[in-house]
Order: C-alpha cells, then sequence, then structure tokens
C-alpha cells in the first residue's frame, strides 16, 4: 500500500492505492487538526487538475493567462513556436540594455509553466542565460515564448487511466549538431 502526502503551507493533498488508507489518515488528521475536506484536487500552487474518465488532466491554463496579462501579452498576435529555428540569442555587451527587473519576472513566471509545459523547456532555459545584463534581443526572445503560450494555454499533461507509461523525448537536431561541433 502506497500512500503519498503533499503539504504546501496550510494546504495537504494525498494519493496512493488503498481508499481505506485514504479514510484513516483523513479520519486521523481531523482528530488533530482543524480541517476541512474539499473532495477531489481541482487547483494545488498554481497547477489545474481535471479528473476526467480516461484520466488524470494537469495544466496551467489560469495561470498562464494572469501571466500573458500582466505582461500585456494577452492583446499580442499567438506565434506557433516558442523560438525561431536557427535564431542565436548572445550575450552581445552592445546591445540596448533592457529593465532586468521586468526580464527576471517573465523567465521566473515561465520557469513555473514548466511544471506542466515541458516544451518549452528549451526555449526558457535558453532566455533565463541572461538574467544578468537582458538586452532587447533576450526580451524579444523571451516574450516570442510568451506569445506561443498564448496560442497554447490550453495544453498540459495526460496522465490515462490503465496505460503503461513510456518515455519519449525530442532533440532539435541543429542543436544536437551545433554542439558535436565542438567535441
Amino acid at each position: 500500500m502506497i500512500l503519498i502526502i503533499s503539504l504546501y503551507e496550510d494546504d495537504l493533498i494525498y494519493t496512493g492505492n488503498n481508499k481505506k488508507m485514504f479514510e484513516g489518515f483523513k479520519e486521523s488528521m481531523k482528530k488533530m487538526f482543524a480541517m476541512t475536506d474539499m473532495g477531489m484536487i481541482r487547483y494545488f500552487i498554481g497547477v489545474e487538475m481535471k479528473q476526467e474518465s480516461n484520466g488524470i488532466f494537469i495544466g496551467q491554463q489560469k495561470y498562464a493567462n494572469e501571466v500573458l496579462t500582466r505582461f500585456g501579452i494577452d492583446e499580442s498576435n499567438k506565434v506557433c513556436n516558442p523560438i525561431v529555428l536557427g535564431y542565436r540569442l548572445t550575450k552581445d555587451e552592445s546591445g540596448k540594455l533592457v529593465d532586468a527587473t521586468n526580464y527576471k519576472q517573465m523567465v521566473g513566471n515561465l520557469m513555473c509553466l514548466l511544471a506542466t509545459r515541458y516544451d518549452i523547456s528549451y526555449s526558457v532555459c535558453l532566455v533565463a542565460r541572461y538574467m544578468e545584463r537582458p538586452i532587447e534581443a533576450h526580451l524579444e526572445a523571451t516574450k516570442r515564448i510568451l506569445r506561443y503560450f498564448k496560442g497554447t494555454v490550453n495544453l498540459g499533461i495526460l496522465y490515462k487511466i490503465n496505460e503503461e507509461a513510456m518515455l519519449q523525448g525530442w532533440l532539435d537536431s541543429g542543436y544536437a549538431r551545433d554542439n558535436d561541433d565542438k567535441k
């Protein structure tokens, strides 16, 4: 039997594989603490969970929309990919500096969205390299990721019921080729 418990500030969620154990745990917690059972989880630390007949879907649509509004991207056009293929960001010392605080906030919010959106991992990690001294090109690349998010805000992860998990990965072959040349 497995019981997994996650505690964040004053919120607690639990899961596992034995309903009898759930009830025992819940009753023991109610005896020790003032606790409200809010039923099946729907939202936890910025992640939305939808329990559907085919599995559990997790996403961050609400949070993503808040981020888009916060940075004024909600009125921008969406794009089909988070980064332009072949585009290279550099530490250009002569580039025009932008507000580093705003840039760090954008990148930080994007990092929070990585919890359910692995498709932006490479792009977000790329722009995060330039938080010390961001220039206009870095800001534009970051805004492009947000514009990509605008068109894909409803995406997330679906954990299917009774389906064997299979790890899959993708690689930008241009990136691999460039790094092979340096070996």
